[in-house]
């Protein structure tokens, strides 16, 4: 097989690996071509009367090349297996860096979904709390609660959850009064909800702001929020129940 056949079905590290081989068989195979012609020598020199001395001679010179033979294949060999000990061992460094960056990203992973987990319980908690308190009569005590719920809530890019925790927050607002602020907040909602396409949540807020406009004596405006709440109200809800006998009322 010449050079370029060699490297085209060979990889380069398996050739460094086999090229010593392949030397020592060259080496032995000019060993035998060279042992086969001494015989030949010393065949004639024993027809002539000198066979003793040159066979001792040539037995020097054939000890001498094999054992030269022998001690070049030993060390190319050695070689050899040093060199694939070495790539061996290279491997197996990088088989052992894998794993450990493997795990170490998947305990980052874990940390985060567990801290995503830790964070959306604590929106739900504040949120809870936030509607208890406005029960209860404290809408200023639950306006800071759904404020704090919707700074974690934003922070860890739910627009779902900030959306409810804005209409929590707007429902909060209206009990103190400051109708604007909340006006404000339902309609940051209805945005959110409208961009991720949450067609319910959307008619619940429009809802809520149209109860507000109504009990301020806004009549067109309630008219038209409720009316905006029914198209997008599941018709077996609860909510849509609720916001179409509020409409019949108004008219």
């Amino acid at each position: 097989m010449d050079s370029s056949a060699l490297k085209d079905t060979i990889p380069e590290n398996a050739r460094l690996a086999l090229e010593p081989t392949a030397q020592g068989a060259r080496l032995r195979r000019r060993a035998i071509a060279v042992g086969g012609f001494s015989l030949l020598v010393l065949g004639f020199l024993v027809a002539i009367g000198l066979g003793r001395l040159i066979l001792l001679l040539i037995g020097l010179v054939a000890g001498a090349a094999l054992a030269f033979v022998i001690v070049r294949t030993l060390r190319s060999r050695g070689g050899a297996v040093r060199h694939a000990a070495g790539a061996v061992q290279s491997a197996a460094g990088s088989a052992a860096r894998r794993p450990v960056g493997s795990v170490r990203t998947r305990a980052a992973e874990r940390r985060e979904r567990s801290a995503e987990r830790s964070q959306g319980k604590e929106v739900s908690r504040l949120n809870a709390r936030g509607v208890e308190l406005r029960r209860q009569g404290d809408p200023e005590a639950a306006v800071g609660a759904h404020r704090a719920a919707l700074e974690l809530a934003h922070a860890a890019g739910d627009p779902s959850t900030e959306a409810m925790t804005l209409n929590n927050l707007g429902l909060a607002l209206a009990h103190t009064g400051d109708e604007r602020a909340a006006i404000d907040h339902f309609d940051a909602s209805v945005a959110i909800l409208r961009e991720i396409d949450d067609t319910h949540h959307e008619g619940q807020v429009l809802a809520n702001l149209g109860f507000l406009h109504g009990r301020s004596g806004r009549h067109e405006q309630a008219v038209y929020c409720l009316e905006a709440a029914l198209d997008r109200l599941e018709p077996d809800s609860r909510a849509f129940r609720h916001v179409e006998e509020q409409l019949r009322r108004a008219s």
